[in-house]
C-alpha cells in the first residue's frame, strides 16, 4: 500500500538521520562550559614587557593579606620600576592617586593592566617593539585623580610646553599628557603631576618623538593580536583556549626580554629568576612556536653555568646575578637544560644553535658522569623541585635521567657516539628503579641506611614512604611507560592522598603556605596548580582526555581573572595571593593545553554503529520496495 511505503520510507530518512547524529556524537567530544572567574581576589603586582628591551613591574594597590608577616607591602597603583635596554633599572617611577581602594586587577588579552578603583580605573600598557609606556586613568565623574611621575635629581630635563617634558639625561626620554603637566621639587627629584576626570602620561624611552595616544592603542592591539595569532593552537576553546592565550602573555611578560631570564613570580617573594621555573617557561614558550624568546633564555643559562657544569638555584631577574646564598645545592636544572635544548632542536633543526650550546652541554654531561659513578649510580642529594628536603630526591634523578637521554639524542643527531651516554642513562635508570619503588609507588626519597654485614657494614638506600606529587611528571615526560605497573600503582596512590577538593597537594602535611614561610592559607596542605597539571598531562599520556579537561577546569576556576596562582586555599577555594600569578603554572597550562587531544570513540565502535544502521536501512528498504505485491 502507497501508505504503507510512504511510511516506512520516512521511517528510514529518519533512521539516517539519527545515525549520522549518533556518529557525530562518536566522534566529536562536547566542550566543557566554563569561564574564567571575576569575582575572586587580584594579584598586587604584575609585569608587562615590549617583549623586546623594556620591561615595567607594575604595582596594582591591591591589599596584600597579613603584608609584615609575609614579608611583603601594600604599594598605591603605579610602576614600581622601569628596566630598558643595557641601562637596567631606572629610577623612574609612576603613582596613580586618588583613587581610592583597587577593587580588581587583571591582565587583559590585549597584554593591558586594568586597575578598578573605588573612583575609576586605570590601563597601563606598553606596545611590543615600542619603548612606550602608557598610563590611562578615567575617573568618575566630579573626582580628580592624578597621574605622577618621579624623576631622579641626577637626570636632567627641559620643559618644551605644558604637556611635554623631555629629559635629556643620561638617556633621553619623551614625557608627554593631554593635559597640563606641572612640576613640583623634592629633596631626592622632582614630580611631573596631570590630573582631570580623564588623563593620560606617555614616557616614550630612548626617544623625544611625540606618537599619539589613539595610535598607541592600535599599535598594541594589532602587535599582541598577531603575536598571538602566530601561536600553535591546540585543540580547545571557550575559557580553555583563553586561558592558553593569557599564560603565554603572562610568561611573556615576566621574561626579562634583554638578559632572557623569567621572574618566578611579580609577587616580591618571588621576584627572582628560578633556574627551574624559568626552564619550564622557556619550554612553554618554544612548544607554542616562540623560539626567538626561548632561544634566548637556554643562551642565558649556557652563560650563567658554573665550571662544574651546574647551575645556582635561583638569580636577580634584573641583573641575573646569581643568588649565592638561596637553596643550594638543586642539580634539576641540568637535566632541564638538556631536555630543553633537545626539545630546541626538534622543534626548530637549528643545528647551528646546538652547535653553540654544545660546550654546556659537554660540561654538564662530565659533571653527571663524575656523580653518578661517585654516588653509588645517582646524581647526588640536593634540595630538588620544593626545596625543603635534602635527600636523594625523585625528581632530580628523573629529571637528570631524562636529561641524559636527551643528550644522547643531540649526540646521535650530530653524529657523535652516544653509547656512553646511554650507559649512563640506563645505569642511573636501573638505580632509580631498584630504590625508589617500594609498596607499589615511587617515593619523593631516599634515607641512606647502613647495613651490617660479616666483615663490616655498607650504606644502602631505602624509599623514605613519602607520596609526593612531582613524582608524576617524569613519568608523563617518559621516565617509564605511564600504563605499566609502576605508573599505574604511583599515580592512584598519588591521587589517593594527595587529593583535595579538585586538585593535587605536593606531600602529605605541607604547611610552607600554612605556617612555614607564607602565611596566607587557611590550614596545611593546599593543591597547586603546577601538580595538578602534571597529573593532567599524564591523564592525557594515557588517553583520559576528560580527566585532564576537568583538572584544566579546575586551574582556570581557581585562579585570578585567569592569572593562575601557586596553589589554592585547601578549605575555601580562593587562589593563595602570595605567590599569585605563577609563571610556572602558566608554562605548565601551555603545555598541557598543547598536549591534549580530545577524546575520540574508537573506531572499531563506530563501525559497529555503522554497519548496524546500514542493516537497519537496508531492512527498511526491502520491506518498502523489495516486496512483490
Amino acid at each position: 500500500m502507497p501508505n504503507k511505503r510512504i511510511a516506512f520510507l520516512i521511517m528510514g530518512v529518519v533512521l539516517l538521520i539519527v545515525g549520522v547524529a549518533l556518529m557525530t556524537l562518536s566522534i566529536v567530544q562536547k566542550p566543557q562550559e566554563i569561564q574564567i572567574p571575576v569575582n575572586t581576589s587580584s594579584p598586587s603586582y604584575l609585569m608587562l614587557s615590549n617583549w623586546s628591551n623594556m620591561s615595567i613591574y607594575i604595582s596594582t594597590g591591591y591589599p596584600i593579606p597579613k603584608p609584615i608577616l609575609n614579608g611583603e607591602s601594600s604599594k598605591p597603583p603605579g610602576i614600581v620600576q622601569v628596566f630598558y635596554s643595557n641601562y637596567g633599572p631606572l629610577g623612574i617611577n609612576v603613582t596613580i592617586t586618588n583613587t581610592g581602594n583597587t577593587k580588581a586587577a587583571y591582565l587583559a588579552l590585549n597584554n593591558t593592566v586594568i586597575i578598578e578603583e573605588d573612583y575609576g580605573e586605570t590601563s597601563i600598557f606598553t606596545p611590543p617593539n615600542y619603548t612606550s609606556i602608557v598610563v590611562i586613568q578615567r575617573s568618575a565623574i566630579n573626582t580628580m585623580t592624578f597621574i605622577n611621575v618621579f624623576i631622579p635629581s641626577t637626570y636632567s630635563y627641559e620643559v618644551v610646553n605644558r604637556t611635554y617634558i623631555l629629559i635629556t639625561k643620561p638617556i633621553p626620554i619623551g614625557i608627554y599628557s593631554g593635559t597640563n603637566i606641572t612640576i613640583r621639587s623634592t629633596s631626592k627629584g622632582v614630580i611631573l603631576s596631570t590630573g582631570g576626570n580623564y588623563t593620560y602620561i606617555i614616557l616614550n624611552l630612548g626617544s623625544n618623538e611625540i606618537i599619539p595616544i589613539s595610535e598607541l592603542m592600535n599599535i598594541n592591539n594589532n602587535e599582541v593580536n598577531n603575536w598571538l595569532s602566530l601561536a600553535r593552537k591546540p585543540r580547545l576553546n571557550g575559557a580553555f583556549l583563553d586561558e592558553y592565550y593569557l599564560s603565554l602573555l603572562l610568561i611573556i611578560d615576566d621574561q626579562n626580554p634583554v638578559t632572557g631570564e623569567f621572574v618566578a613570580s611579580p609577587e616580591p617573594v618571588y621576584l627572582y629568576s628560578w633556574v627551574r621555573d624559568s626552564s619550564f617557561a622557556a619550554m612553554a614558550l618554544q612548544s607554542a612556536g616562540y623560539y626567538e624568546q626561548a632561544m634566548k633564555y637556554w643562551l642565558w643559562m649556557c652563560n650563567a653555568q658554573n665550571v662544574s657544569g651546574t647551575w645556582y638555584t635561583r638569580y636577580d631577574f634584573w641583573s641575573g646575578v646569581p643568588d649565592k646564598t638561596f637553596g643550594i645545592p638543586e642539580y634539576d636544572s641540568v637535566g632541564l637544560f638538556q631536555i630543553g635544548i633537545w626539545q630546541f632542536y626538534e622543534l626548530t633543526h637549528n643545528k647551528t644553535f646546538l652547535m653553540e650550546v654544545m660546550p654546556c652541554i659537554n660540561k654538564s654531561l662530565i659533571w653527571e658522569e663524575n656523580e653518578i659513578q661517585n654516588n653509588g649510580g645517582l646524581i647526588p642529594m640536593d634540595l630538588s623541585i620544593w626545596e625543603s628536603n635534602y635527600a636523594y630526591n625523585f625528581w632530580t634523578q628523573a629529571i637528570d635521567d631524562l636529561g641524559l637521554y636527551a643528550t644522547a639524542k643531540i649526540y646521535r643527531t650530530l653524529d657523535l657516539n652516544n653509547t656512553p651516554i646511554i650507559k649512563l642513562a640506563n645505569e642511573l635508570n636501573a638505580t632509580i628503579q631498584k630504590y625508589f619503588y617500594s609498596k607499589n609507588f615511587y617515593s619523593q626519597a631516599l634515607m641512606e641506611t647502613t647495613i651490617y654485614v660479616g666483615n663490616g657494614s655498607e650504606t644502602t638506600y631505602a624509599p623514605n614512604g613519602i607520596p609526593d606529587s612531582s613524582v608524576i611528571l617524569p613519568i608523563a615526560m617518559g621516565l617509564i611507560s605511564p600504563r605499566n605497573r609502576q605508573a599505574i600503582g604511583t599515580v592512584n596512590t598519588i591521587i589517593r592522598t594527595l587529593l583535595i577538593n579538585g586538585g593535587l597537594a605536593r606531600f602529605p602535611g605541607d604547611d610552607y603556605h600554612y605556617d612555614s614561610g607564607l602565611y596566607d592559607s587557611t590550614a596545611p596542605d593546599p593543591p597547586w596548580v603546577i601538580t595538578t597539571l602534571f597529573l593532567a598531562m599524564y591523564y592525557e599520556d594515557v588517553g583520559n582526555s576528560s580527566g585532564a579537561l576537568d583538572l584544566m577546569a579546575w586551574c582556570i576556576q581557581h585562579s585570578q581573572h585567569g592569572l593562575l596562582p601557586e596553589a589554592v586555599d585547601p578549605r575555601l577555594g580562593y587562589p593563595l595571593p602570595t605567590t599569585s600569578p605563577l609563571t610556572w603554572s602558566a608554562a605548565m597550562y601551555v603545555l598541557t593545553s598543547l598536549n591534549y587531544k580530545p577524546q575520540q570513540r574508537p573506531v572499531f565502535a563506530i563501525m559497529v554503529m555503522i554497519s548496524i544502521i546500514v542493516i537497519l536501512l537496508s531492512i527498511v528498504m526491502f520491506t518498502v520496495y523489495g516486496k512483490k505485491r
